[in-house]
């Protein structure tokens, strides 16, 4: 349940929101209200359907499982219907982001919902985990936030409302739980799933050793339910050790069973994959030095949530993001502001709806314009390679997979011959509309090339909607003493016959 928290700015009182948390074992729907500059929860809905069931080592979503999912998100469709929140956002985790039959479900699971579905990183789902963290209590000091899903499990730490290290492990308690505790509890088996818990924590030690926090806090339902468990060992519910998590280990061990931790409150549900989150966070704690932590009662969907409000204390985590990078890769700023403000004259003069439905897919074409020259740092030579690779592979907070994939898609073909093998396949973007968003950014470039503003009153772009053909605007008179520049746009022109489009000009 979300609690009800002030925040920094006030809210539009009666707004409704809708977060929707497609996660490996369970999927969750919660809808708040602001209410006098506060949250609060209309209702919540959570089903245990179990994604990364028998995914398997070639990660393919099992079709009843997916049937299991779509039944479920059918549902919540119709419940967001009732509750015709103003905003919502649905989520995908690790199950779907490692699935090779992703689309197939996002399909499906789009039309239940009636809304998109974004893939986030492992990266992003540990930021948004730590906002939920960081909206429900003031953080003064560095926390490490753990959070153990079906699939996966996300370290985060930092203070304020910003994670200074996020970090995504391939663990999770049905993964885990399938893998090497379905056979039964016994010692062997478990040191078998510590061993393999602490090589997945491992590649990160290095940064966590330069890392300092104070509090440790574990959220979500594997660490809901261990503090449950541990009642009996002294524990009051929301306070774990290691010494009563090692303990615990021991009993089940010994009973070679845990039907007898019903008695505790924890779900019938839960209890086949609490041995696996178990083993997990005994290999955390050990693996980090850490002798005790809380559970709060908080997961990635109060993350999303929080993130959606108009007025936060942070309005625009994307253009922190694109700032980070700025400076990081030292970009000529001033121009890139350039190309991104001639992008965006060029789009004004563009048809509503030319570039498909989707308004993300323009603010991403802008912030393409903005990072197009990450890679000239590392070299000159090939320097789209390079950017493309950065983009797609650094931490960006604020975007999901598909986007940060788009993104690194764009700026790799922003010059030079467009390869048909570096078109991008991504869900709910096909190869035309791609094409229209990689043309605009190409000739914002083109007109940018000498790097001395551009006068948008000379040039404009057009577009035919019967014929699909785009009509470049200029005077002749100024067209003719831009000599380098007119040659460079009918070379932009036979670039992009190759595929289908024409780009035609007229005084």
């Amino acid at each position: 349940m979300v609690s009800v928290q002030k925040l920094s700015a006030a809210l539009p009182d009666g707004q409704v929101l809708a977060a929707v948390d497609i996660g490996s074992n369970s999927i969750h729907l919660i809808v708040a209200r602001a209410v006098q500059g506060s949250l609060q929860t209309v209702a919540s809905h959570r089903e245990r359907v179990q994604l990364a069931r028998n995914m398997g080592a070639n990660y393919e979503l099992d079709a009843a499982a997916i049937q299991r999912g779509i039944d479920c998100l059918q549902r919540m469709g119709a419940m967001l219907a009732d509750a015709q929140p103003d905003k919502r956002r649905a989520v995908a985790t690790y199950a779907v982001r490692e699935a090779i039959n992703r689309d197939v479900f996002l399909r499906l699971a789009e039309a239940a919902l009636g809304c998109d579905v974004e893939v986030i990183s492992g990266r992003e789902e540990a930021r948004l985990i730590f906002q939920a963290i960081a909206h429900t209590q003031k953080l003064e000091q560095s926390v490490l936030v753990i959070d153990i899903g079906g699939g996966s499990t996300e370290l985060a730490i930092g203070a304020g409302f910003d994670p200074d290290f996020c970090a995504s492990c391939r663990m999770g308690c049905v993964s885990f739980s399938e893998k090497f505790l379905d056979a039964g509890y016994s010692a062997e088996n478990f040191q078998r799933a510590n061993r393999a818990a602490l090589q997945s924590i491992e590649k990160y030690l290095a940064n966590l050793k330069v890392c300092h926090w104070g509090p440790v806090y574990a959220t979500s339902g594997s660490a809901k339910a261990l503090a449950q468990a541990v009642e009996h060992l002294g524990g009051n519910g929301t306070e774990l050790t290691l010494d009563q998590l090692v303990a615990l280990r021991g009993e089940i061990i010994r009973r070679g069973n845990v039907a007898w931790l019903t008695e505790y409150g924890i779900s019938d549900n839960r209890m086949p994959l609490l041995a696996g989150g178990l083993a997990i966070l005994i290999a955390c704690l050990q693996c980090l030095g850490i002798s005790e932590l809380a559970y709060k009662d908080v997961a990635l969907r109060e993350g999303v949530l929080y993130e959606m409000l108009d007025r936060m204390r942070h309005p625009d985590i994307r253009l922190r993001s694109r700032q980070s990078m700025q400076s990081r890769y030292n970009i000529d700023v001033e121009h890139a502001t350039r190309v991104a403000e001639t992008a965006q004259t060029l789009l004004s003069g563009l048809p509503k709806g030319w570039f498909g439905n989707k308004a993300n897919h323009l603010s991403i074409l802008l912030e393409a314009a903005h990072l197009h020259e990450t890679g000239l740092q590392i070299s000159a030579n090939g320097s789209q390679k390079h950017s493309a690779y950065v983009l797609e592979n650094c931490d960006l907070p604020g975007y999901n997979r598909d986007d940060q994939r788009l993104l690194a898609a764009l700026v790799r073909q922003y010059r030079k011959r467009i390869r048909s093998e570096d078109i991008p396949q991504l869900h709910g973007l096909d190869t035309p509309h791609y094409l229209r968003l990689l043309l605009v950014l190409r000739l914002a470039v083109v007109l940018n090339i000498t790097r001395w503003p551009v006068d948008s009153e000379c040039i404009a772009l057009r577009a035919d909607s019967d014929t699909g053909d785009l009509y470049v605007e200029a005077s002749s008179a100024w067209l003719e003493e831009q000599i380098l520049l007119k040659a460079d746009l009918e070379r932009e022109a036979r670039y992009l016959q190759e595929h289908g489009i024409r780009l035609l000009f007229r005084h």
